[in-house]
């Protein structure tokens, strides 16, 4: 892994300084939860989704995919990992300079998918450095509302309707709709062809890309 960036990088404090509001306030403290590791009632596993689903869009020349940083944390079925995300957050928060309560979001949503699309390998950086772009849509993370409706899932899995404005269900959301084109993120086309391949994303994807990147760098060794 390359040397983590100073945390003081400048990249990491102009785009920290676009978080949104909606999740700041939703403050510092983790949601309590029994398990990740659970699945929703009702839901269908994503796997099921056909392959050909996967966009094609060719990556520029040259290009690669963000490193995934340091993972998150192990998903455990019928254990709670609030503690080991709690960790994981706070540690990637103090290299980064991003709120632990976001990455917290973020983190869990990495967890979720490795159940639920173990191929996507989508990672905390890039939910983060989407979160870092400018935002569309509406609440922490830019989730169009067609997505929304179709992917939305409530991340603590309390039995409570997803909420946009909820960071955890947010990131969850997205991550799922990212995942849904069947590409796999840890590849060069498969992660431009994800990020470009959405309308609110597409503009920004070079931005996503850096700072997902810098974001990845900056993480702490496990």
């Amino acid at each position: 892994m390359a040397e983590p960036t100073q945390p003081g990088d400048a990249r990491i404090r102009r785009f920290s300084l676009r978080v949104l509001t909606g999740a700041a306030v939703a403050g510092t403290g983790l949601v309590l939860i029994l398990t990740i590791g659970v699945t929703r009632p009702g839901e269908t596993p994503p796997q099921s989704q056909p392959a050909a689903a996967a966009r094609t869009s060719e990556p520029p020349a040259g290009a690669t995919a963000p490193p995934p940083g340091r993972l998150a944390p192990e998903d455990r079925p019928r254990e709670s990992d609030l503690r080991a995300l709690d960790t994981w957050s706070n540690e990637i928060a103090a290299a980064t300079k991003l709120p632990a309560r976001l990455l917290a979001g973020y983190g869990r949503a990495e967890m979720w998918m490795r159940a639920e699309w173990s191929g996507c390998h989508l990672s905390w950086a890039t939910l983060a450095a989407i979160g870092q772009a400018e935002a569309v849509g509406t609440g922490p993370l830019p989730v169009p509302e067609d997505s929304w409706k179709r992917w939305a899932a409530r991340a603590t899995g309390d039995g409570k309707q997803p909420d946009p404005k909820d960071i955890d269900d947010a990131a969850l959301t997205l991550a799922r709709s990212l995942c849904s084109t069947g590409a796999d993120l840890a590849t060069p086309q498969g992660w431009w062809a994800a990020i470009t391949g959405s309308p609110a994303l597409a503009p920004e994807a070079q931005l996503i890309f850096d700072t997902a990147t810098t974001l990845a760098k900056a993480a702490p060794r496990a």
